[in-house]
Protein backbone atom coordinates (compact mmCIF):
# COMPACT_ATOMS: atom_id res chain seq x y z
CA UNK A 1 0.00 0.00 0.00
CA UNK A 2 1.58 3.78 -0.96
CA UNK A 3 1.67 6.31 1.60
CA UNK A 4 1.89 9.87 2.12
CA UNK A 5 4.27 10.92 4.98
CA UNK A 6 2.49 13.72 6.62
CA UNK A 7 5.27 14.29 9.69
CA UNK A 8 8.52 12.42 10.90
CA UNK A 9 9.91 12.20 14.48
CA UNK A 10 11.70 10.24 16.88
CA UNK A 11 11.69 7.11 13.82
CA UNK A 12 8.12 7.31 13.53
CA UNK A 13 6.22 8.72 10.75
CA UNK A 14 2.29 9.92 10.57
CA UNK A 15 1.64 8.81 6.94
CA UNK A 16 -1.91 9.41 5.05
CA UNK A 17 -2.33 5.54 3.42
CA UNK A 18 -4.48 5.12 0.44
CA UNK A 19 -6.90 3.60 2.26
CA UNK A 20 -7.79 6.70 3.89
CA UNK A 21 -6.45 5.99 7.05
CA UNK A 22 -3.97 7.66 8.64
CA UNK A 23 -1.08 5.41 10.26
CA UNK A 24 1.90 5.76 12.66
CA UNK A 25 4.16 4.34 11.80
CA UNK A 26 7.83 2.78 12.36
CA UNK A 27 10.51 1.51 9.40
CA UNK A 28 10.96 -1.91 8.97
CA UNK A 29 14.46 -2.69 10.29
CA UNK A 30 14.35 0.62 11.74
CA UNK A 31 16.50 2.39 9.10
CA UNK A 32 16.43 3.21 5.39
CA UNK A 33 19.90 2.46 3.83
CA UNK A 34 19.03 4.79 1.00
CA UNK A 35 18.91 7.09 3.30
CA UNK A 36 22.73 6.61 5.52
CA UNK A 37 23.80 9.73 6.15
CA UNK A 38 20.67 11.94 6.44
CA UNK A 39 20.11 13.75 10.13
CA UNK A 40 16.31 12.38 9.63
CA UNK A 41 15.24 9.12 7.45
CA UNK A 42 12.16 10.71 5.94
CA UNK A 43 10.31 13.76 5.27
CA UNK A 44 7.00 15.07 5.08
CA UNK A 45 5.68 14.81 1.38
CA UNK A 46 8.03 11.71 1.28
CA UNK A 47 6.17 8.39 -0.74
CA UNK A 48 6.33 5.27 0.93
CA UNK A 49 5.14 1.73 0.91
CA UNK A 50 3.04 0.89 3.95
CA UNK A 51 2.22 -2.46 5.26
CA UNK A 52 -1.00 -2.36 7.13
CA UNK A 53 -0.45 -3.52 11.02
CA UNK A 54 -4.07 -2.09 11.87
CA UNK A 55 -6.44 1.19 11.11
CA UNK A 56 -4.33 2.93 13.25
CA UNK A 57 -0.37 1.49 12.93
CA UNK A 58 1.80 0.27 10.11
CA UNK A 59 4.89 -0.74 9.16
CA UNK A 60 7.02 1.33 6.31
CA UNK A 61 8.62 -1.10 3.97
CA UNK A 62 10.63 1.24 1.36
CA UNK A 63 11.09 4.96 0.64
CA UNK A 64 9.67 5.63 -3.12
CA UNK A 65 11.54 7.53 -4.98
CA UNK A 66 12.11 11.30 -5.00
CA UNK A 67 11.06 13.91 -6.94
CA UNK A 68 13.44 16.54 -5.38
CA UNK A 69 14.05 17.27 -1.94
CA UNK A 70 14.34 20.60 0.24
CA UNK A 71 16.07 21.34 3.06
CA UNK A 72 19.43 22.50 5.13
CA UNK A 73 22.46 21.15 6.67
CA UNK A 74 21.75 20.40 10.54
CA UNK A 75 25.20 21.62 12.15
CA UNK A 76 24.06 19.79 15.81
CA UNK A 77 24.05 16.73 13.61
CA UNK A 78 26.60 17.31 11.00
CA UNK A 79 24.07 15.66 8.75
CA UNK A 80 21.70 16.82 5.61
CA UNK A 81 18.34 17.58 6.97
CA UNK A 82 15.47 16.58 4.78
CA UNK A 83 12.48 19.42 5.34
CA UNK A 84 9.92 18.16 2.23
CA UNK A 85 10.10 15.77 -0.52
CA UNK A 86 8.46 16.16 -3.94
CA UNK A 87 7.37 19.61 -3.69
CA UNK A 88 5.90 21.92 -6.35
CA UNK A 89 6.97 24.96 -4.52
CA UNK A 90 9.08 27.17 -1.88
CA UNK A 91 8.17 30.29 -0.05
CA UNK A 92 10.03 31.72 1.93
CA UNK A 93 7.72 33.98 4.29
CA UNK A 94 9.49 37.18 5.98
CA UNK A 95 8.99 40.02 7.33
CA UNK A 96 9.07 43.52 7.75
CA UNK A 97 9.97 44.20 11.16
CA UNK A 98 9.19 41.84 14.27
CA UNK A 99 11.62 40.13 12.85
CA UNK A 100 13.30 42.58 11.01
CA UNK A 101 13.88 41.78 7.12
CA UNK A 102 16.87 39.75 6.40
CA UNK A 103 17.26 39.56 3.04
CA UNK A 104 20.48 37.66 3.17
CA UNK A 105 18.38 34.91 4.88
CA UNK A 106 15.94 35.43 1.53
CA UNK A 107 19.02 35.05 -0.61
CA UNK A 108 19.72 31.25 1.11
CA UNK A 109 16.67 29.96 0.45
CA UNK A 110 16.66 30.81 -3.08
CA UNK A 111 19.81 29.11 -3.07
CA UNK A 112 18.39 26.10 -1.38
CA UNK A 113 15.20 26.16 -3.46
CA UNK A 114 17.23 26.47 -7.07
CA UNK A 115 19.15 23.42 -5.90
CA UNK A 116 16.10 21.07 -5.53
CA UNK A 117 14.44 23.01 -8.80
CA UNK A 118 11.24 23.91 -7.65
CA UNK A 119 10.18 27.59 -8.10
CA UNK A 120 10.94 30.48 -5.00
CA UNK A 121 8.11 32.32 -4.21
CA UNK A 122 9.13 35.38 -1.29
CA UNK A 123 6.28 36.70 0.91
CA UNK A 124 6.98 39.66 2.59
CA UNK A 125 4.54 39.78 5.69
CA UNK A 126 3.30 42.45 8.33
CA UNK A 127 3.09 45.07 5.64
CA UNK A 128 0.82 46.74 7.85
CA UNK A 129 4.45 47.62 10.45
CA UNK A 130 5.54 49.45 7.67
CA UNK A 131 7.80 48.78 3.70
CA UNK A 132 10.66 51.19 3.86
CA UNK A 133 12.05 51.88 0.56
CA UNK A 134 15.02 49.71 1.29
CA UNK A 135 12.96 47.05 1.43
CA UNK A 136 11.06 47.67 -1.52
CA UNK A 137 14.40 48.07 -3.30
CA UNK A 138 15.15 44.33 -2.70
CA UNK A 139 11.93 42.85 -3.35
CA UNK A 140 12.17 44.75 -6.57
CA UNK A 141 15.84 43.14 -6.82
CA UNK A 142 14.16 39.48 -6.16
CA UNK A 143 11.81 40.81 -8.89
CA UNK A 144 13.67 41.13 -11.21
CA UNK A 145 15.22 38.11 -11.19
CA UNK A 146 11.96 36.09 -12.09
CA UNK A 147 11.01 35.09 -8.59
CA UNK A 148 7.54 35.94 -6.99
CA UNK A 149 6.93 37.92 -4.60
CA UNK A 150 3.72 38.95 -2.70
CA UNK A 151 3.28 41.14 0.38
CA UNK A 152 0.78 40.34 2.92
CA UNK A 153 -1.13 41.36 5.83
CA UNK A 154 -2.82 38.83 8.19
CA UNK A 155 -4.36 42.10 10.24
CA UNK A 156 -5.47 43.60 6.50
CA UNK A 157 -6.32 40.55 5.16
CA UNK A 158 -3.95 41.81 2.64
CA UNK A 159 -1.97 39.15 0.08
CA UNK A 160 -3.77 36.40 1.13
CA UNK A 161 -6.04 35.48 -1.75
CA UNK A 162 -3.41 35.94 -4.11
CA UNK A 163 -1.18 33.40 -2.28
CA UNK A 164 -3.89 31.08 -2.07
CA UNK A 165 -4.29 30.91 -5.72
CA UNK A 166 -0.36 30.70 -6.10
CA UNK A 167 -1.00 27.75 -3.78
CA UNK A 168 -3.80 25.82 -5.45
CA UNK A 169 -3.25 22.28 -6.79
CA UNK A 170 0.68 22.34 -5.50
CA UNK A 171 2.45 21.08 -2.45
CA UNK A 172 4.33 23.78 -1.34
CA UNK A 173 7.15 24.24 1.69
CA UNK A 174 7.32 27.30 4.05
CA UNK A 175 10.25 28.61 5.34
CA UNK A 176 10.75 31.43 7.21
CA UNK A 177 12.05 33.22 10.38
CA UNK A 178 11.02 32.30 13.88
CA UNK A 179 8.27 34.93 14.32
CA UNK A 180 7.39 36.09 10.75
CA UNK A 181 4.02 34.95 10.59
CA UNK A 182 4.14 31.56 8.61
CA UNK A 183 1.55 30.14 11.28
CA UNK A 184 -0.84 32.93 10.91
CA UNK A 185 -0.69 32.81 6.82
CA UNK A 186 -1.04 28.92 7.02
CA UNK A 187 -4.59 29.46 9.72
CA UNK A 188 -5.73 32.23 7.44
CA UNK A 189 -5.20 29.53 4.11
CA UNK A 190 -6.22 26.57 6.05
CA UNK A 191 -8.87 27.35 8.18
CA UNK A 192 -8.84 24.96 11.12
CA UNK A 193 -5.08 24.06 10.84
CA UNK A 194 -4.90 25.29 14.17
CA UNK A 195 -0.88 26.55 13.88
CA UNK A 196 0.66 27.59 17.12
CA UNK A 197 1.19 31.43 16.99
CA UNK A 198 4.07 32.58 19.39
CA UNK A 199 4.69 35.87 20.20
CA UNK A 200 8.19 37.69 19.12
CA UNK A 201 10.81 38.22 21.70
CA UNK A 202 10.97 42.11 22.84
CA UNK A 203 14.87 41.15 23.89
CA UNK A 204 16.03 39.74 20.50
CA UNK A 205 13.42 41.30 18.40
CA UNK A 206 12.58 37.64 16.82
CA UNK A 207 10.03 34.97 17.33
CA UNK A 208 9.63 32.29 19.66
CA UNK A 209 10.15 28.70 17.60
CA UNK A 210 6.16 27.40 18.08
CA UNK A 211 6.48 24.77 15.10
CA UNK A 212 8.90 21.74 16.08
CA UNK A 213 8.65 19.58 12.85
CA UNK A 214 8.07 20.09 9.12
CA UNK A 215 4.47 19.00 9.12
CA UNK A 216 2.39 18.81 5.91
CA UNK A 217 -1.07 20.37 6.37
CA UNK A 218 -4.11 20.26 3.87
CA UNK A 219 -7.28 22.11 3.31
CA UNK A 220 -10.54 19.70 3.53
CA UNK A 221 -10.60 19.80 -0.30
CA UNK A 222 -7.06 18.91 -0.41
CA UNK A 223 -6.38 21.78 -2.92
CA UNK A 224 -3.89 23.19 -0.81
CA UNK A 225 -1.11 21.00 0.55
CA UNK A 226 1.15 22.95 2.38
CA UNK A 227 4.47 21.93 4.55
CA UNK A 228 5.24 23.54 7.39
CA UNK A 229 8.48 23.84 8.83
CA UNK A 230 10.08 25.01 12.13
CA UNK A 231 10.61 28.57 12.39
CA UNK A 232 15.13 29.12 11.74
CA UNK A 233 17.25 31.73 12.66
CA UNK A 234 20.21 29.97 10.87
CA UNK A 235 20.24 28.81 7.46
CA UNK A 236 23.99 26.85 7.01
CA UNK A 237 24.59 25.37 3.39
CA UNK A 238 27.31 22.82 3.15
CA UNK A 239 26.47 20.23 0.33
CA UNK A 240 26.95 22.36 -2.58
CA UNK A 241 30.21 22.13 -4.61
CA UNK A 242 32.08 24.99 -4.64
CA UNK A 243 32.50 25.39 -8.75
CA UNK A 244 28.56 25.13 -8.60
CA UNK A 245 27.55 28.01 -6.66
CA UNK A 246 27.41 30.60 -8.92
CA UNK A 247 24.82 27.93 -10.72
CA UNK A 248 22.38 28.88 -8.22
CA UNK A 249 22.40 32.90 -8.32
CA UNK A 250 20.19 33.12 -11.74
CA UNK A 251 21.66 36.69 -12.40
CA UNK A 252 25.06 34.86 -12.73
CA UNK A 253 23.93 32.15 -14.91
CA UNK A 254 24.07 34.18 -18.31
CA UNK A 255 27.89 35.12 -17.40
CA UNK A 256 29.31 31.77 -16.87
CA UNK A 257 32.34 30.82 -19.35
CA UNK A 258 32.44 34.51 -20.08
CA UNK A 259 35.43 35.08 -17.43
CA UNK A 260 38.55 35.67 -18.36
CA UNK A 261 39.81 32.59 -15.99
CA UNK A 262 37.03 30.76 -17.40
CA UNK A 263 35.19 27.72 -15.20
CA UNK A 264 38.12 28.11 -13.21
CA UNK A 265 36.88 31.27 -11.96
CA UNK A 266 35.90 31.85 -8.29
CA UNK A 267 34.24 35.47 -8.98
CA UNK A 268 36.02 36.81 -5.66
CA UNK A 269 39.34 38.60 -7.03
CA UNK A 270 39.89 37.62 -10.21
CA UNK A 271 40.71 40.16 -12.94
CA UNK A 272 38.71 39.97 -15.75
CA UNK A 273 35.64 38.14 -13.88
CA UNK A 274 32.34 39.23 -15.98
CA UNK A 275 30.65 38.23 -12.31
CA UNK A 276 32.68 41.25 -10.68
CA UNK A 277 32.65 43.61 -13.64
CA UNK A 278 28.60 42.92 -13.99
CA UNK A 279 28.48 44.17 -10.09
CA UNK A 280 30.37 47.12 -11.06
CA UNK A 281 27.80 48.32 -13.58
CA UNK A 282 25.08 47.66 -11.46
CA UNK A 283 23.72 44.90 -13.60
CA UNK A 284 23.93 42.35 -10.77
CA UNK A 285 22.66 43.69 -7.40
CA UNK A 286 26.20 44.45 -4.66
CA UNK A 287 24.11 42.70 -1.79
CA UNK A 288 23.16 39.39 -3.63
CA UNK A 289 27.07 39.41 -5.16
CA UNK A 290 27.82 39.87 -1.16
CA UNK A 291 25.61 36.98 -0.08
CA UNK A 292 27.50 34.61 -2.88
CA UNK A 293 30.46 35.88 -1.46
CA UNK A 294 29.61 34.72 2.00
CA UNK A 295 28.00 31.29 0.98
CA UNK A 296 31.30 30.58 -0.48
CA UNK A 297 33.69 31.79 2.24
CA UNK A 298 31.47 29.52 4.44
CA UNK A 299 31.72 26.61 2.23
CA UNK A 300 35.23 26.86 1.67
CA UNK A 301 35.32 26.94 6.07
CA UNK A 302 33.58 24.00 6.14
CA UNK A 303 35.88 21.87 3.64
CA UNK A 304 38.64 23.30 5.64
CA UNK A 305 37.10 22.10 8.95
CA UNK A 306 36.36 18.48 7.08
CA UNK A 307 40.48 18.44 5.90
CA UNK A 308 41.69 18.94 9.56
CA UNK A 309 39.09 16.66 11.19
CA UNK A 310 40.35 13.75 9.11
CA UNK A 311 43.81 14.72 9.69
CA UNK A 312 43.69 15.08 13.12
CA UNK A 313 40.36 13.09 14.84
CA UNK A 314 41.72 13.66 17.94
CA UNK A 315 40.89 17.22 17.51
CA UNK A 316 37.91 18.80 18.07
CA UNK A 317 37.03 21.60 15.49
CA UNK A 318 33.87 23.81 15.43
CA UNK A 319 33.11 25.87 13.02
CA UNK A 320 30.11 28.08 13.13
CA UNK A 321 29.00 31.02 10.75
CA UNK A 322 27.75 34.33 12.35
CA UNK A 323 25.54 37.16 10.21
CA UNK A 324 23.49 39.50 12.51
CA UNK A 325 22.49 40.76 9.13
CA UNK A 326 20.53 37.88 8.42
Amino acid sequence: MRGLVLSFSNQRARVQCEDDHIRSCTIKGKRIRALDGWYNALAAGDHVAVLPISGAEGLIESLLPRKNVFGRYNEKGSADQAFAANIDMVVCVTSTKTPPFRPRFVDRVSVLAEQCGAPFCIVCNKVDLGLDEPIEERLSVFENLGFRVLRSSVAWSLGVDDLRKALLGKIAVFVGQSGAGKSSLINCLIPGATQRIGEVSEKYDRGRHTTTLATMLFSPSEDLRIIDTPGLRMLAIRNIGLDDLSAYFPEMVPLMGLCAFGASCTHTHESGCAVREAVREKRIYHDRYESYLRIRAELEESRQWKKTETRKPQKTVKYRFEDEEW
